[in-house]
């Protein structure tokens, strides 16, 4: 977790800060207009149907209504209201229709065979003058049906349209049935999310009982499919971050050791220097004095030059731009520089290299990495040998890699010391020559950085031991292995 994350966190948890969106809350939400907009759909369903009727679905049902109804008519007169009206309010019933109120209503008009009115159940609709008239008004439908036994006529009379208005009382009834699935879909919800977070609940409780620098996994008495990937990626920081500080404190503790000797060194020169009489032994004090002076300063640089690569390959520092450079030519620059050390050692040192050679690389780090690959081959070469520093191309495009190689004919590294090498303070048991044993490891370190390989190569003549490392020609978008290509050897 980064140290901004980090302090977000802390933030959100502060006394008087306010408090964090709940899950709890946005999953009860999310079912709630789940819920709203199923309701809306089926009012929309619902209004739709009762309002988009067919006007053949009108005349089929005034049809069965009106025989019904004229069934019903049939019979004393002092009763024909009661008998109407009850047979009206049992078809409204048996259809559904009474959820509309007086919209649902068909209404009647009875007749008897001189055409005389003996019940109708509205003054409003546009009756016709007589049983046999065409009705005046289109919108409205109408059915004549005589009784049985002929005493009677039954109009029924429906409009064609229905306003919207006489719809809500429907959906206010559906709404009503609805609000109690609303609250009781709620609390299932509220209850089952509340014990289904309860884990994370657990989590967060054991991470903040741990004491300060308690880098051990984190354990749970359960472990479900939801918190599994949180557990692992958790355990995996702090497996990262304990590597990360043992590293950091072996690091401290071989640079203190590094440090000791050539600072030891120094104050035994500097006190014989003060007290010895002796001009030469003062002159041999000196010249010991300064090759422990120049040895403390070797390391301190390299040591500085190991946590700048460290840094720089964090994921977390930005990439820089790179200016286009000449690589030839800046290899020959660094080579020249390292010849007066190629010849108090006596070692042939060749060169070949293409007259220019373009890139797009860290001119700081690209001078480390060759600065140590062709030290390490002198220092370490035999009297009278050879080193020889090839740089190439691999592909003709920009976007292809350049390949540096730096082979001796020496003494070589035997196999199983070439993983350790890499380490930082690792010297080949047995070296007498002068080293901090941070040259290859630093150089590994740019490498990577820069986004390419480092590995063994064959000596020359089939003797020594040689370093090639492939790097792009155009900077990648972070630090990894170049695709396509590998070491030939796998390092920590």
């Amino acid at each position: 977790m980064s140290a901004a994350a980090m302090h977000t966190a802390h933030a959100a948890t502060a006394p008087g800060a306010p408090r964090p969106p709940s899950l709890i809350r946005r999953l009860i939400a999310w079912q709630a207009l789940a819920l709203v907009v199923a309701w809306l759909a089926l009012a929309s369903v619902m209004t739709w149907v009762a309002l988009e009727r067919s006007p053949e679905d009108i005349d089929t049902r005034l049809r069965e209504t009106a025989r019904i109804m004229a069934e019903a008519a049939s019979g004393p007169e002092a009763t024909l209201p009661a008998r109407m009206q009850a047979a009206q309010g049992a078809l409204l019933r048996i259809t559904g229709r009474d959820l509309l109120g007086i919209a649902g209503l068909t209404h009647t008009r009875v007749l008897n065979t001189q055409g005389q009115v003996l019940y109708r159940s509205s003054d409003d609709v546009p009756w016709p003058d007589t049983a046999t008239d065409t009705p005046s008004n289109p919108p409205w439908h109408f059915h004549t049906q005589a009784a049985s036994d002929g005493s009677v006529v039954v109009q029924v009379a429906e409009p064609g349209t229905l306003h919207l208005g006489a719809l809500l009382p429907v959906l206010w009834l559906v709404l009503k049935s609805q609000l109690g699935v609303f609250l009781w879909h709620g609390l299932v919800v509220w209850v089952t999310v509340r014990s289904g977070l309860a884990p994370l609940r657990q989590l967060a409780q054991r991470i903040s009982r741990r004491r300060a620098g308690d880098l051990a996994p984190v354990q749970v008495d359960r472990l479900y499919a939801e918190t599994a990937p949180v557990i692992h990626e958790l355990n995996a920081l702090l497996a990262h971050e304990a590597q990360r500080l043992e590293a950091e404190r072996r690091f401290l503790a071989d640079a203190a050791h590094e440090l000791r000797t050539p600072l030891a060194a120094i104050n035994a020169q500097a006190h014989q220097l003060l007290t010895e009489p002796d001009p030469a032994a003062r002159a041999d004090a000196a010249h010991g004095l300064q090759q422990g002076i120049t040895r403390a300063s070797h390391l301190l640089t390299q040591l500085l030059t190991l946590a700048r690569a460290d840094a720089a390959a964090q994921p977390a520092a930005p990439a820089a731009a790179h200016d286009t450079l000449d690589v030839a030519d800046l290899l020959r620059n660094r080579v020249a520089l390292l010849v007066p050390l190629a010849r108090a050692r006596r070692i042939e040192l060749a060169l070949n290299a293409p007259e220019h050679l373009s890139a797009r690389l860290d001119r700081e780090g690209l001078c480390s990495v060759i600065d140590n690959l062709v030290d390490n081959a002198i220092r370490y070469g035999v009297a009278g040998g050879s080193v020889e520093v090839t740089l190439g191309a691999d592909g003709a495009t920009p976007a292809g890699f350049i390949v540096l190689q730096v082979q001796d004919n020496g003494r070589g590294i035997a196999p199983e010391h070439r993983a350790r090498v890499w380490e930082r303070f690792y010297r080949i048991p047995g070296t007498s020559e002068a080293g901090t044993g941070l040259g290859l490891a630093i150089a590994q370190r740019v490498v990577q950085r820069m986004g390419g390989t480092l590995g063994f190569a064959d000596g020359l003549d089939g003797r020594g031991v040689g370093l090639r490392c492939v790097l792009p020609r155009e900077p990648l978008a972070g630090p990894g292995v170049l695709p396509g290509t590998a070491s030939t050897e796998k390092f920590e």
